[in-house]
């Protein structure tokens, strides 16, 4: 076989996983590690303590709509929206709202949302079983929150709304995360600009092939 051949060859190689795995993007439309924070975010958050004064706290969401959340919804399910009280120090912790008596309505409009009794979130602790609230809204959608407590902890906490990752979440982050320490992205790109460039190597072989010369 002549060189060009071979060099056209080594090209397709290290082309083909580049465009096995950009095929693969645009067709799935994975989540990326980019979208892992946007996952995760904290939506609204007030001091518990404006729930404990007056006629309590008044916490107006709206839910992202956003590609990035868009594309999470797609590939890990709807996780709902937790409400809670949060301490960040060096654990996050969950303390347990109906220890501190709260009251809890969620509303769209004039129609009032469901709210059940939560587990925490995923990455944290919790002084119960479940210590908070849940509620489903539709992307984009302007949740109206109302929170009343009859106590409140020795300490600062935040009152919180955050999406609510729970099962299964471990096993996402660790698909992610080891995309992320192997580079498979910029892998892939320098895959594809090598083979890119072997096959116009392979390209210029070619067309100055040695002439056979005909009787």
């Amino acid at each position: 076989m002549p060189k060009w051949f071979w060099v056209g060859l080594l090209g397709a190689a290290l082309l083909l996983p580049a465009a096995l795995y950009w095929g693969w993007i645009w067709l799935a439309d994975p989540v990326r590690p980019a979208d892992e924070r946007r996952a995760f975010q904290r939506l609204a958050s007030v001091p518990l303590s404006q729930a404990a004064a007056g006629l309590g706290a008044e916490i107006e969401v709206t839910i992202p709509s956003d590609t990035s959340w868009l594309r999470v919804l797609r590939n890990w399910g709807d996780p709902g929206y937790f409400i809670g009280a949060e301490t960040n120090g060096s654990r996050d912790f969950a303390y347990c709202l109906q220890d501190l008596e709260a009251r809890v309505e969620a509303r769209i409009g004039d129609t009032l949302l469901d709210i059940e009794k939560a587990y925490a979130p995923y990455g944290f602790s919790a002084g119960c079983e479940m210590p908070g609230f849940s509620f489903r809204a539709p992307p984009g959608s302007v949740v109206r929150i109302h929170v009343t407590v009859a106590k409140l902890p020795s300490q600062p906490v935040e009152l919180i709304v955050r999406p609510h990752w729970t099962h299964g979440t471990k096993d996402r982050l660790v698909g992610l995360a080891i995309e992320q320490q192997f580079h498979v992205c910029e892998l892939t790109i320098a895959l594809g600009v090598a083979g890119i460039i072997t096959i116009l190597i392979a390209a210029y072989l070619f067309a100055h092939r040695p002439k056979q010369k005909t009787e």
